[in-house]
Parts: structure tokens; C-alpha cells; sequence
């Protein structure tokens, strides 16, 4: 049985914090892709960053929020005694950075765990848009609602100390009315949005399946018959 047959993913980089430095990224002049949001007729500009370059760090000017396209990003901010504390981990198709709309100085350090792109929406000119059109600042509200409302969604999936108990009420809370869950990403992508090591999110699908509360497919999960409620 291939248990990765949710989504194929390419190989990613392991992050290794040993090339950590200074801000490095390319800034390229492109227009949005299909799936990057244009924001109160904002156009964003793209950044790529290698495996652990910093986005920004703690205490730099803020520029701007941003949306990240690929990769993965780890927000981490540094406590009085120099310690990391992990805030959130960005992953693709996050819109993240949005308090610098209404700070000076970044609060945390964000750095791409794998390589990343992430487009920038320039704070001067969003802020002045979203002041002058109401309608879109309404929807950015909607959207931020809608990504506070996953991040507590997820919070709650973590209390929940079982792993097959954590796979089954996120595939209730996000099945069509067939019972099917058709996964965005990868398997491993899944288990860090459940806060569950790669092998203990098989291990728990796995359990599912024996017990005959899921069936698996290409690209979906289907929760049996009686075993939704």
C-alpha cells in the first residue's frame, strides 16, 4: 500500500539552521500566479528565499504582509533571555505578517524552513487602498476571519490526545456530504496541520482503516457508513 498516496510531493530540503544569516532573498518584478490573491487592487511582488534565509527578522521595519505561494516558514520570536519560542509554522497558501499593516517593527523572526515564494503586499499602498474602498476592506476582514477561524480549528484538533481520534474529527469537520476528504497537499502536510509526526499520522490512518471507520484513495479519505456522527 503506498501511504503517501494522498498527493505526490517533490523532495524538500531538511532545515538546517546552520546557514542561517542575514535577510536573503531574490525580489523578482512578476504578476500574481492563479492562486496568489490580488488584494484591494494590490498587485504583489514576489520573493524567493533558499532554506534558511530570514523573510525578516525581530525588530526590522515593516514593509508589508505577505502570502506565501510554496515552501514552508517558521515564525519564531525571541523571548528576554534569548530564548526561540515557535509562534506558527506559514504553510502554502497562508497569508501571513498581517499586524505590520499596524506596527512599525516587525515582533518575531520568520525564516523558510524549506525553500519558499512568498509575495509581498507593499504596506503604504495597501493600507492607502483599503482605506479608500470599503467593499475591499470588507473582504480582507472576511479573509482574516476565515484564517482565524482555521487557526483555531487547528488548535482544538491538537487537544485531542488520540491520534485516530484527531484524524477522525478533522475528516469529519472537513468532508463533503459524501463523506470524502479530498486532501490540498501531501500526507505530511496533514500531519503538521494536526501537530503529528509523519509516521504517527500512518500509524493512526492505519488504525482507522482496521477498525472500518475510513477507506483511502487516491487523493481522498471516505468516512464509512455510521461512522460520521
Amino acid at each position: 500500500m503506498n501511504h503517501d498516496a494522498i498527493v505526490p510531493t517533490p523532495a524538500t530540503r531538511e532545515y538546517d539552521c546552520s546557514h542561517m544569516g542575514k535577510n536573503v532573498y531574490q525580489e523578482l518584478d512578476t504578476m500574481p500566479r492563479t492562486g496568489v490573491p490580488v488584494i484591494a487592487g494590490i498587485w504583489p511582488v514576489q520573493r524567493r528565499l533558499a532554506c534558511g534565509a530570514f523573510l525578516f527578522r525581530q525588530g526590522d521595519k515593516t514593509v508589508g504582509m505577505f502570502f506565501l505561494e510554496s515552501g514552508r516558514l517558521s515564525m519564531q520570536r525571541i523571548t528576554q533571555d534569548g530564548g526561540r519560542v515557535t509562534m506558527h509554522v506559514v504553510r502554502p497558501g497562508e497569508l501571513f505578517a498581517e499586524p505590520a499593516l499596524f506596527s512599525e517593527r516587525y515582533h518575531c523572526d520568520m525564516f523558510a524552513e524549506t525553500d519558499a515564494e512568498v509575495w509581498l503586499y507593499p504596506k503604504k499602498e495597501l493600507v492607502a487602498s483599503l482605506h479608500e474602498n470599503p467593499e475591499s476592506l470588507w473582504a480582507f476582514a472576511d479573509r482574516l476571519a476565515r484564517g482565524l477561524q482555521g487557526m483555531r480549528l487547528r488548535y482544538e484538533l491538537k487537544q485531542i490526545r488520540s491520534a485516530p481520534d484527531r484524524v477522525m474529527q478533522l475528516l469529519r469537520l472537513r468532508c463533503d456530504d459524501a463523506g470524502v476528504y479530498s486532501a490540498p497537499g501531501t500526507l505530511k502536510d496533514l500531519a503538521a496541520e494536526l501537530g503529528l509526526t509523519h509516521e504517527a499520522l500512518y500509524r493512526a490512518i492505519s488504525t482507522l482503516e482496521k477498525r472500518g471507520r475510513i477507506s483511502r484513495e487516491t487523493g481522498q479519505l471516505r468516512i464509512l457508513p455510521g461512522t460520521r456522527s
